[in-house]
């Protein structure tokens, strides 16, 4: 059977990376090129049986992609699916408008590759489903096993009437209750046998201090029971041990994820309060400033401005509170008269980050080694051009602020380099943790706004 394929474009290296390793899981061959036009090369020797593209890249961007592939006859009838940050009903009418059956966050998970596959009928068992379908219990005697209904499920009589599950979803549950029945069959076994040898151990020492039966006792079986008695005792206190500890640790666990998400949360308010303080102070020095008043020069327009925007690990750096920042700068500029250039650059920091669920990048806990990170870097913005670093809503409120100003202001956006650092990061050494190098780097991750009159 000829093997399904799939063609990832998109300029990033780190997201084409990423999105090979969840497609590859379902037995896709995966081919990646850079640029639009490189796909459209591609596409004159081989035919895919899915395109993911990504939107902002260098020369011919998503769209006009898009739009090419559809206009072929040869390849009008390859589904596309849109790979991007970008977002919004509107961004997704107008790809679905081109062609596109859909739009994927970059930031994406396995359920939606799932059901995009299911859509085009792609779907296959991912890897390790069917390495945990093997590791099946016994199967029941002939005699004793209850008799198979439509679907291949066996059915006891006291079992309900319920609509039968989807055979994909019913192989993985069964693959995933199998896996966690055999981890647990094999933590009772290894403590019961622990305590089972420290058991008969501590008995054989007991037995040498025992002194002999008198003469003439006749033998009994007493001394046996007793000995068995206190075996059994032994492996239920080992069971029992067990079991507590087992419990003791899923409560550890659990815990300890609570509080990773709680120094999260703290890391991310502390980042938006500094965002706030430092909004508040530029509109206060702007608004204490004389001649601030409408229809007059403002006082600073001889000298240049700046304002530094925080951006916590894993956000669009021109969206959200910068977003809404950045726009009550421009109105306040546009209001004074400001006549001049706006540079607005983000400039990503260089995370320590380990795979968490579906592969995903996220942050440890600060207590882990520098030495155990698995990647040193910002996912979001590996590789990614100034366009790709802002939001369409960002991209909006930029082209209606230079519309409004009639050309009096000239909004520059640009990327800069993760060496450009405001905050050296720490020497690197053995006792080096997480937390402390991912606090400098969210110092470092940042959006710099610098204002500059012109006359």
């Amino acid at each position: 059977m000829t093997a399904r394929r799939a063609l990832v474009v998109d300029d990033s290296k780190s997201a084409r990376a990423f999105l090979t390793r969840i497609l590859e899981r379902y037995e896709l061959a995966v081919d990646g090129v850079e640029t639009a036009e490189q796909a459209i090369q591609y596409l004159t020797i081989q035919r895919p049986d899915v395109i993911f593209m990504d939107h902002l890249m260098p020369g011919m961007d998503g769209f006009q992609a898009v739009q090419s592939i559809k206009n072929n006859p040869r390849t009008a009838t390859i589904p596309i699916m849109m790979y991007t940050s970008q977002e919004g009903e509107l961004y997704l009418s107008q790809a679905r408008a081109l062609g596109a059956i859909g739009v994927l966050p970059k930031q994406i998970m396995h359920a939606d590759v799932t059901k995009v596959l299911q859509q085009l009928h792609l779907l296959g068992e991912t890897r390790p489903e069917r390495e945990l379908v093997r590791v099946q219990a016994e199967p029941l005697p002939l005699d004793t096993a209850p008799p198979l209904d439509t679907t291949g499920e066996r059915r006891g009589a006291d079992r309900p009437k319920v609509p039968p599950l989807a055979s994909d979803l019913r192989l993985g549950i069964e693959g995933m209750l199998a896996q966690h029945m055999l981890d647990v069959r094999r933590f009772i076994v290894d403590h019961l046998e622990s305590n089972a040898d420290r058991t008969v151990r501590d008995v054989r020492l007991m037995m040498q201090d025992q002194t002999p039966p008198a003469a003439g006792f006749p033998p009994s079986e007493r001394p046996m029971d007793w000995r068995l008695g206190l075996a059994v005792a032994g492996l239920v206190a080992a069971f029992l041990f067990g079991l507590q500890w087992s419990k003791q640790r899923g409560a550890s666990e659990a815990l300890s994820a609570q509080l990773a998400k709680s120094q999260q949360q703290l890391t991310e308010a502390q980042q938006n309060l500094l965002s706030l303080q430092t909004a508040d102070a530029a509109a206060a020095a702007s608004a204490a400033a004389p001649g601030s008043e409408a229809g007059t020069e403002p006082a600073d327009a001889g000298r240049a401005s700046a304002m530094l925007e925080p951006v916590p690990f894993g956000e669009t750096p021109l969206a959200g509170v910068r977003l809404e920042h950045v726009s009550g700068l421009l109105s306040r500029l546009g209001t004074q008269g400001f006549h001049g250039v706006v540079q607005i650059r983000s400039v990503p920091g260089r995370f320590c980050t380990v795979n968490g669920p579906g592969g995903t990048p996220v942050l440890p806990g600060d207590a882990l080694l520098y030495s155990k990170c698995e990647q040193i870097g910002n996912p979001r913005d590996d590789n990614a051009s100034a366009s790709q670093r802002q939001s369409v809503a960002f991209a909006n409120m930029v082209s209606t602020a230079r519309q409004n100003s009639a050309g009096r202001i000239d909004v520059q956006i640009s990327a800069g380099s993760a060496d450009e650092v405001v905050t050296p990061y720490p020497a690197v050494s053995d006792t080096l943790t997480a937390g402390e190098w991912n606090r400098v780097a969210a110092a470092n991750n940042r959006v710099e706004v610098h204002w500059q009159p012109t006359h």
